[in-house]
């Protein structure tokens, strides 16, 4: 029975060892820098690849005739980025432009099925007054970004929008009407993605006006509001009843400053702050700062192979500087990009390994560990952690 068992984990072992998960490389969306007085573009609208195997970052294209980029998502094979008024579909592999599509207004995008969804909003650059749509959540075809619907004024929201988040067969959609000065909203939407209907939308309370971005930890989902720029509020919306919780946490508004979810943590930054505070999620409460990132981020995002930081640090005028933490966040490396770095994502890919395979010798072993995933480099099972998120699995066969 003793041998049995073992080769039923050998044979696990060696099934799970053929489909590796690795990052392929990393894409991160500069927006640049424009002059909206002189209406003149100083620094180009970009996108760049980092490649962790070789700790490279290059240019990959300038985005012609955008003057700002708001959001790059990976779906399959390809991604899709909204610059100023337009979608575009990229090939992830050569970079090549597959189509567009003019879309006044595009701000954030989410891929369910065949459709591509998207907020709007946007400013007149002259007047600085919001310019006014018939619909602020559209419907495309994410094969040729044809449009498919959209949700009018009547059947959806009556206001700009900004942050998508999918839960299950569920959409929900910050309403901040951010372009209209003293008129903020904090509203958040649902759009049924079975029926694609908008069905329903959530209060944030007085507090919660101007949501910026949303988050999912279980069952509940959590919003970072500017409130009307005098402050910052925190909300917490339960899916299953919709009851809404919304706690003021500081009188200064945290802008365009990063916010995302480690563990049971909310992580925030104030506007030009130099510290990432810690929200408790059950407890809805501030719980202390985060030590070693101390820097004012305008990106962050978590490599979801090794739970990596990277983190982008802009100031408008020369090229970012990114750095990647560790899960105790030291930096272990940086790298410049471009200006303005705003959107960071990794394009993840699974690739067959057999237990010979020496491809990734080139980079560092970070840990090594048996099937159990204790320490050790002794076993005849081993398992090879690599810096740039590869996993490595040998059994060693003593003659």
């Amino acid at each position: 029975m003793k041998y049995i068992y073992i080769l039923f984990l050998l044979f696990s072992f060696l099934t799970n060892a053929q489909n590796s998960p690795y990052i392929n490389q990393v894409l991160i969306l500069n927006e640049g820098c424009y002059d909206f007085y002189e209406q003149e573009m100083l620094e180009p609208a970009t996108i760049g690849v980092y490649i962790p195997e070789n700790n490279t970052y290059n240019t990959i294209m300038e985005i012609e005739g955008a003057t700002f980029t708001t959001d790059l998502i990976i779906d399959g094979n390809y991604f899709y980025v909204a610059a100023d008024n337009k979608i575009l579909k990229f090939d992830l592999d050569t970079y090549e432009l597959i189509t567009s599509q003019d879309v006044p207004g595009v701000r954030e995008l989410m891929i369910h099925e065949d459709y591509l969804i998207i907020t709007k909003g946007d400013y007149d650059n002259e007047t600085f007054s919001p310019v006014i749509f018939d619909s602020y959540l559209d419907v495309f075809s994410k094969i040729d970004l044809s449009l498919i619907m959209i949700f009018d004024t009547e059947n959806g929201p009556q206001w700009s929008t900004e942050s998508l988040l999918k839960h299950g067969d569920q959409l929900y959609v910050g309403i901040n009407n951010a372009y209209e000065y003293g008129n903020y909203k904090g509203i958040v939407g649902v759009l049924d993605l079975n029926t694609m209907s908008y069905t329903n939308e959530i209060d944030l309370g007085e507090d919660g006006k101007n949501p910026i971005s949303l988050h999912i930890k279980d069952d509940h989902i959590y919003s970072v509001n500017n409130k009307n720029w005098d402050g910052t509020s925190i909300s917490k919306i339960q899916t299953t009843d919709l009851d809404v919780e919304t706690i003021a946490i500081t009188d200064v508004s945290s802008g365009c400053g990063v916010s995302m979810i480690r563990g049971d943590k909310l992580y925030y930054q104030i506007s030009s702050d130099v510290q990432m505070n810690k929200f408790d999620l059950q407890e809805m409460t501030d719980v202390g700062v985060v030590n070693n990132l101390d820097y004012n981020y305008y990106a962050i995002a978590e490599n979801p192979i090794n739970g990596y930081l990277y983190t982008a640090i802009a100031n408008f005028v020369t090229n970012s500087g990114v750095m990647i933490y560790d899960q105790e966040y030291n930096i272990i490396n940086s790298f410049f990009a471009d200006v303005a770095s705003s959107k960071i994502v990794f394009d993840v890919r699974s690739e067959l390994t057999s237990l010979d395979d020496n491809m990734h010798n080139q980079n560092f072993v970070t840990k090594t560990i048996d099937l159990l995933g204790r320490d050790d480099s002794k076993s005849n099972f081993k398992i090879n952690l690599f810096d740039n998120g590869h996993v490595e699995k040998q059994y060693l066969i003593n003659n």
